[in-house]
C-alpha cells in the first residue's frame, strides 16, 4: 500500500500543475438497466490536459415496474463514488477520457406481490461497494465550458448509466 501511495504521489508530481483547474459538472440521463431518468452532479480537479480525480453522486429517481395486476417493483437509487480520470485529447477542442474508482450505492425498494388485492410486500435497502468504469467524450466550448456524453457502471447488481452534461472550470 505504502508503496502504491508513493508511485502515484510520484507520478501526480511528475505530471505538473501547471493546467490544474478545479471544475464541476452537472449531467442528466438514463438509467439503461431500468428505463429510468438519472441525475449527476461531479466535482473534481485537474491536475494536467491528461490526468485528475472526482468525486460524485447520481441519483435515479423512483421507478416503477409492473408485470401483471398487482406486481409492482418500487426503486429508488443513489450512488456516491470517486474516480482518477484521464484524459486523451485528440485536438484542442475535442477529448477522449476514462474514469477508474470506487462507487457505493444506496437504494430502498419495496415489492408489491399480492396478486391485485392490494397488500403491499416487505421492503428491501441496501449499500454496496464495488469498481467504478466510465468511458466519454467531451467537446470544449471555451476554456471554462464544455459539453459531454458519458457511460457509466459499477460492478455488481448496479445499473448502467448513459448521460448528456455540461461542465465549468473555475
Amino acid at each position: 500500500m505504502r508503496k502504491t501511495l508513493l508511485v502515484l504521489s510520484s507520478l501526480l508530481a511528475y505530471s505538473g500543475c501547471a493546467n490544474a483547474e478545479v471544475y464541476v459538472d452537472a449531467n442528466f440521463g438514463a438509467n439503461t438497466s431500468w428505463s429510468s431518468p438519472v441525475y449527476n452532479v461531479n466535482g473534481g480537479y485537474k491536475f494536467n490536459n491528461y490526468i485528475g480525480v472526482e468525486g460524485g453522486i447520481s441519483y435515479s429517481p423512483q421507478y416503477k415496474y409492473s408485470w401483471g395486476p398487482g406486481y409492482a417493483y418500487n426503486t429508488d437509487y443513489w450512488l456516491f463514488d470517486g474516480a482518477v480520470k484521464g484524459i486523451l485529447p485528440l485536438t484542442d477542442i475535442f477529448s477522449l477520457y476514462g474514469k477508474l474508482g470506487l462507487g457505493l450505492n444506496n437504494y430502498t425498494s419495496t415489492w408489491n406481490g399480492c396478486n391485485g388485492i392490494g397488500c403491499s410486500g416487505p421492503a428491501y435497502s441496501g449499500v454496496n461497494l464495488g469498481v467504478l468504469a466510465a468511458a466519454g467524450v467531451q467537446f470544449d466550448l471555451s476554456s471554462q465550458w464544455s459539453l459531454h456524453v458519458e457511460d457509466y457502471t459499477v460492478t455488481g447488481s448496479n445499473p448502467n448509466f448513459f448521460v448528456f452534461g455540461g461542465e465549468f472550470n473555475f
